[in-house]
């Protein structure tokens, strides 16, 4: 009774009548798991959908301690409009041994149940054809036991039969604990990341199963939008989220990009033989080479949790290298000899380990840090205090590190921001990137810490620098050729400084190249190509009852266009676009066509309406820092607002349009300001036990604001919901949900957003904390920025719909050929 989900069956009360106790449970409508079987195996999409929600439903007893113990087909109801409400918690039927007369055409998952009050060793409780290996031998139970029942009825599902069976109870009970699922029986249509999600969870060692049933929500609602991105047929080509086609063609474009080195008398060897390593759907990343070229290594998720896997140039196979459920992993760098592999966990605070280059021997060398880079010299680790996901989003100081590989102190190499360093092959300098005032630029540092030397200096997004081999060039990705490719610039690596301007490596990508790594002769570059969109949706909204209805993709013209407000009249929405060449502000209405507001170089974000829906107010790099601006929905009077405080992001307007809050990027301060002239006035109470709080929406009566806290490290990320008394000057934290924006409704007392990685829509009270989930299946996570809109009367939710593939490849260089005598350069 306890539980409140939408996928739970609720249980309304506990009543007593004339000596018998009874409960009063919810009338669930429509047909049993059981029946929907009964008529043959289901298709995978269906699959999909139900195990999702069933998912849902476990995910949320075990975060209240509560085990169902007994999830079976009949336990499991499909209503008639296709919602899924799982019944029975806690609850088992009698049983006193088996069935006279029971045969294997009997119902296996009406097998009765050994009721009992506890849950002590010994005691058997379950059905039998979906009890776990340790319920069967009537040892104590936790939520894995569930996760098992959950594989039991995945495998049924998508099969039409039991997974294990035989003439009677005990025959099923000896075949769960000695037989494996037939897995050749799973139709061939079922994907290889489902198949092994099936495998985690019908794993017969508990220890070796799949931990957290969220993981399992996590892998299949990945898998959907892998099965919708795969899905796209010639008369589905113009509904496509994604051009997936620019993946192909962008990278037979780069095939044909050479470049020759100057003042040489012979032609540099030439990138050629371009091959894609990896072709699985969803996203392969943070790729590395080993120093023979012969291995790359690369992070993927599969059944819900990153790893490392390792994989043959030339072969097919990848194979597990470290995969450990309870952590993720990402960032691996092999050691300078090839015979070790360090890598960082993916979490708010991280972590660098170090483990042999097959996966032996893990071992903890820090308790934070992201994108380990080895010495030449393989004594020391170079690594920095924050993750980058998208290079165009990042606001946030990092802090660059060293550590000995025996572990100890780090030592801090460069005053100011830095991420993703890599050392120099004489082991003088490190190379890193850094975001200063809203500009991405490379820089240089001495190993042993001091001053930055700049590399490049320009608008142009420049981030994942490498050495090459021989010390003579960084490489690193840029967007500076209207999309992101790998480019590299002559570097003189005794002092740091660049010796020319920058040239393209794969010139005509239009997928994203980034991430480049080389071999240690250099004839070989590893990189990750990737393309990605970002498309408005629209979830209608019933604020009341707090509940959704099927979401509605309003665009797929446009690759990126990200829902920020809604004006006042409900008839525009306020749009941007982050991580392009060029980033502007745009309107459209709710049923037609987005134009562009801004039109230029400068990056431009989180637009917002004046009360009177004639002007946005948002937040530009067009001073070259981050700073207010304001220009009319039809382009005219642009102008900057307030004084000369230090790098405002994160742009909320008052709802009378004649004041807006925003952030420091610089100086985690908070500011208040007039929309008309007059300067910046700093905000007390911004700062919750060591969390700083970023303003998202102003209530409509005036008097809050509603934002998210984020660490004052950059190693913690978000780290809740809150919201700002301007009576008061004090922030109030509110949860520790992942959201990165938040909304006001209407009433002025509920805030909405987006949680688990941008795969739950939420509804919290904020006077008292009631947090709903809000039964929606959304089409694909929300996009993770400051970016969603919520309209006047609160009757639809405007957001950002994110979906991405990312691909491994390695091109090879080919051997250099002669100058023709004749277009030898004179002297």
């Amino acid at each position: 009774a306890s539980l409140n989900h939408p996928n739970i069956a609720a249980i309304y009360g506990l009543e007593h009548s004339e000596g018998v106790h009874y409960l009063i449970l919810e009338l669930v409508a429509g047909e049993t798991l059981a029946e929907r079987i009964a008529r043959g195996p289901i298709p995978i999409d269906e699959v999909i959908s139900i195990a999702t929600k069933i998912a849902e439903a476990l995910e949320e007893a075990h975060e209240q301690g509560i085990v169902h113990r007994d999830l079976k087909p009949p336990n499991v109801k499909i209503t008639p409009d296709d919602k899924i409400k799982v019944l029975d918690f806690g609850l088992a039927k009698a049983w006193s041994g088996d069935r006279a007369g029971a045969t294997a055409s009997a119902d296996l998952s009406q097998s009765p149940t050994l009721a009992h009050t506890g849950t002590a060793a010994g005691i058997i409780l379950g059905t039998a054809a979906y009890m776990s290996p340790e319920q069967a031998r009537g040892k104590k139970v936790d939520k894995r036991a569930d996760i098992w029942a959950f594989g039991v009825l995945l495998f049924e599902m998508l099969t039409g039969r039991p997974a294990f069976q035989g003439e009677g109870i005990s025959d099923v009970l000896a075949s769960v604990l000695k037989d494996a699922p037939d897995f050749s029986a799973l139709p061939a249509s079922v994907p290889q990341h489902l198949r092994k999600l099936l495998a985690r969870c019908l794993e017969r060692d508990v220890k070796m199963r799949l931990r957290d049933i969220g993981e399992a929500r996590i892998a299949l609602q990945a898998s959907s939008l892998k099965d919708e991105a795969a899905a796209t047929s010639p008369a589905r080509a113009t509904q496509s989220w994604l051009p997936w086609t620019v993946v192909a063609i962008g990278i037979l474009l780069a095939a044909a990009s050479t470049w020759i080195h100057r003042g040489s008398t012979t032609t540099e060897a030439r990138w050629s033989h371009f091959t894609r390593i990896t072709e699985a759907a969803g996203e392969e990343t943070s790729p590395t080479i080993s120093p023979d070229g012969g291995t790359v290594v690369y992070a993927a998720r599969v059944s819900g949790s990153s790893g490392l896997y390792s994989q043959r140039v030339g072969g097919r196979n990848p194979t597990p290298v470290v995969d450990d459920p309870e952590r993720e992993e990402r960032g691996a760098a092999f050691s300078p000899d090839g015979s070790l592999l360090a890598f960082h966990e993916s979490s708010a605070v991280g972590g660098i380990f170090v483990a042999g280059a097959t996966g032996e021997s893990v071992r903890r060398v820090t308790t934070f840090g992201f994108d380990p880079a080895w010495s030449p010299d393989s004594r020391q680790i170079a690594f920095a205090s924050e993750e980058v996901g998208d290079p165009a989003s990042r606001v946030g100081d990092s802090t660059l590190y060293a550590v000995d590989l025996g572990g100890g102190t780090p030592r801090t190499l460069v005053d100011g921001d830095g991420v993703q360093p890599a050392w120099s092959p004489s082991g003088r300098r490190i190379v890193y990137w850094s975001n200063t005032g809203g500009q991405r630029d490379i820089f240089t540092v001495a190993a042993s810490g001091g001053a930055r030397v700049a590399v490049t200096d320009d608008p142009a997004i420049d981030w994942s620098p490498v050495w090459s081999p021989d010390g003579r060039f960084v490489y690193f990705s840029s967007d500076r050729g209207g999309a992101m490719n790998l480019w590299r610039i002559a570097v003189d690596e005794s002092i740091g400084r660049p010796q020319g301007e920058p040239e393209p490596v794969t010139a005509g990508v239009q997928a994203s190249a980034a991430l480049p790594r080389l071999s240690l002769d250099g004839s070989r570059l590893v990189f990750q190509s990737r393309v990605a969109a970002v498309n408005p949706v629209a979830i209608p909204f019933d604020p009341s009852r707090e509940r959704a209805g099927t979401p509605t993709l309003l665009d797929t013209q446009n690759n990126i266009r990200i829902p920020n407000d809604v004006s006042p009249d409900g008839k525009l929405i306020a749009y941007y676009n982050i991580g392009e060449h060029q980033e502007d502000v745009f309107v459209g209405s709710p049923d037609g066509r987005m134009r562009r507001v801004t039109d230029d170089a400068p990056r431009d974000r989180g637009p917002m309406f004046t009360a009177d829906g004639r002007s946005l107010v948002f937040y530009s790099t067009r001073d070259g820092r981050w700073a207010a601006w304001s220009v009319g929905v039809d382009g005219g009077n642009l102008r900057r607002l307030a004084g000369e405080e230090p790098g405002a992001v994160n742009v909320t307007v008052s709802p009378r349009g004649d004041q807006f809050v925003f952030g420091s990027a610089s100086t985690q301060a908070l500011y208040l300001a007039p929309i008309g002239s007059g300067p910046a006035v700093e905000l007390t109470g911004r700062h919750v036990d060591g969390k700083y709080f970023l303003p998202m929406s102003w209530s409509g009566d005036g008097t809050r604001i509603a934002g998210i806290l984020a660490s004052s490290s950059a190693r913690m990320g978000n780290a809740g919901v809150a919201v700002y008394d301007l009576a008061t000057h004090a922030t109030t934290a509110l949860n520790t949900d992942d959201a990165s924006a938040v909304r006001w409704l209407a009433d002025g007392r509920r805030v909405v957003y987006f949680a688990s990685n941008g795969t739950e829509l939420v509804v919290l009270d904020t006077v008292t904390l009631r947090r709903t989930s809000v039964d929606v299946r959304l089409p694909a996570p929300a996009v993770f920025n400051e970016g969603f809109a919520v309209s006047p009367d609160d009757r639809t939710i405007y957001y950002g719909a994110a979906r991405a593939e990312a691909d491994i490849w390695i091109v090879e260089r080919s051997a250099p050929a002669p100058l023709d005598a004749d277009s030898l350069p004179c002297r």
